[in-house]
C-alpha cells in the first residue's frame, strides 16, 4: 500500500486557493494536516478546507511539528529562502512554488540545505507537467521536425493584483521573476542546451510598477551552447479585456515548425511545407489539473528515491538566466550567464 504523507501547507493566499487546495484534495497518497498564514484568518479558513482544526501565524510552529512530512510553501516569492531552509533544516521535504528564490546566493544556500539535510526541494515550474507542453516535447524529441534552432515564447496577462500587492514589490523581481522563469525553462528544456549569454529590453509600464519600481514588460533574447537561441516576451500589461492570460509558443526546427497559442485548439506542427494537425490534448485550464500532476510526481519521487523531472538545479539556472536578463537591461549590453 502507498504511503501517506502528511502535509503542511504555509501561505494561504491566491495561488493556494486557484490551485494548491484543489489540487491535494485530489491525491489520494496526500493528507494535509496543518495550514499557516500571516493573516491568521486565512489560516483557520485553510484549515476548514480539509476538515482539520489545525493551523497557525507562524511558520516556525508549523515546521517543528514531527508529524508533517512535506511542507508546501506558497508565500511571496522573497520569502522561499527563508521558509524553505529552516523547514528543510528541520527534517521536512519541501515543495516551492517558482521561483526557487529571488536572489543566487539564496538559492544557492536552498540547494545546499537540501544536500546538507539529506531531504528533497521540488521547485513547482509546472509547465513540465502539461500535457500541452509534454507532448510539443516528445514531438521535439521524437526529432518529426528536424533539429530544433530556435524556440520563441510569449506569456502574458493583466496581472490583476490590488495595488498594494507583493506582486508589484521590486525584491520580488515583478514579472522578470514571476513569468520569466517559467518561459526560460520552457525554452531550455525544448532546446536541450544550456545558456550561455542573454540580452534584454525590460520596462516599467503600468502605475503599479513605476510605483514599486518593479518590470511588468520585458523582451528577453537568450543564446545557448549550441548556436541556438530563445526570444522571450513576459507582460502584466496585456489588455485586460482580450484574455486574462494568454500565451504562445513557436519551436523552429530544421525540417518544420510546431506553434500554438491560447487561441487555438489544436497545436499544429508544419513539416516539409504540409500543415498537419496532430491529435493533441484539448486546449486545458492548467489550474488545478497539472498541479495535481506536479505534486503527485514529486511524492512519488520522495518514495521512490526516483530524479524529478524538474531539479532544484534546473530552477536555479532559470533563475540564473533572469538575474542576468535583469543586468543585461539595466546596463544596456549582452551577459554572459
Amino acid at each position: 500500500m502507498p504511503r501517506e504523507f502528511r502535509i503542511g501547507i504555509i501561505g494561504n493566499g491566491n495561488i493556494y486557493n486557484l490551485a494548491h487546495r484543489p489540487a491535494w484534495r485530489d491525491i489520494e497518497s496526500a493528507r494535509v494536516v496543518a495550514t499557516c498564514d500571516v493573516v491568521e484568518e486565512r489560516a483557520k479558513k485553510a484549515s476548514r478546507d480539509f476538515g482539520i482544526d489545525r493551523y497557525y501565524k507562524d511558520f516556525k510552529d508549523l515546521i517543528k511539528e514531527d508529524d508533517i512530512d512535506v511542507v508546501d510553501i506558497c508565500t511571496p516569492s522573497h520569502t522561499h529562502a527563508d521558509i524553505s531552509i529552516k523547514a528543510m533544516e528541520s527534517g521536512k521535504h519541501v515543495i516551492c512554488e517558482k521561483p526557487i528564490a529571488t536572489t543566487l546566493d539564496d538559492s544557492k544556500k536552498m540547494i545546499e540545505a537540501s544536500r546538507r539535510n539529506g531531504v528533497h526541494l521540488f521547485i513547482g515550474h509546472t509547465r513540465r507537467f502539461d500535457d500541452r507542453w509534454v507532448q510539443i516535447k516528445e514531438v521535439i524529441d521524437e526529432g518529426r521536425i528536424g533539429e530544433v534552432v530556435n524556440v520563441r515564447r510569449t506569456e502574458r496577462s493583466w496581472a490583476g493584483f490590488p495595488r498594494d500587492d507583493w506582486h508589484w514589490s521590486r525584491e520580488n523581481g515583478g514579472v522578470v521573476v514571476d513569468l520569466g522563469v517559467h518561459v526560460v525553462d520552457l525554452a531550455r528544456w525544448f532546446l536541450g542546451e544550456e545558456p550561455v549569454e542573454v540580452f534584454a529590453k525590460l520596462k516599467s509600464i503600468r502605475e503599479e510598477a513605476r510605483g514599486y519600481g518593479c518590470y511588468d514588460f520585458g523582451v528577453i533574447m537568450v543564446y545557448f551552447t549550441g548556436g541556438k537561441q530563445a526570444l522571450l516576451e513576459v507582460s502584466w500589461v496585456h489588455p485586460r479585456a482580450y484574455a486574462p492570460f494568454y500565451s504562445s509558443t513557436e519551436v523552429i526546427g530544421t525540417k518544420g515548425k510546431i506553434q500554438h497559442s491560447d487561441r487555438d485548439s489544436n497545436p499544429a506542427f508544419i513539416v516539409d511545407n504540409e500543415v498537419r494537425f496532430p491529435m493533441f490534448s484539448p486546449l486545458l485550464s492548467s489550474m488545478p489539473y497539472v498541479f495535481t500532476k506536479e505534486f503527485s510526481h514529486f511524492l512519488d519521487c520522495i518514495e521512490n528515491g526516483s530524479k524529478p523531472k524538474i531539479t532544484m538545479e534546473d530552477a536555479d539556472m532559470a533563475l540564473r538566466v533572469i538575474v542576468s536578463a535583469i543586468k543585461s537591461s539595466e546596463e544596456g549590453r549582452p551577459v554572459r550567464i
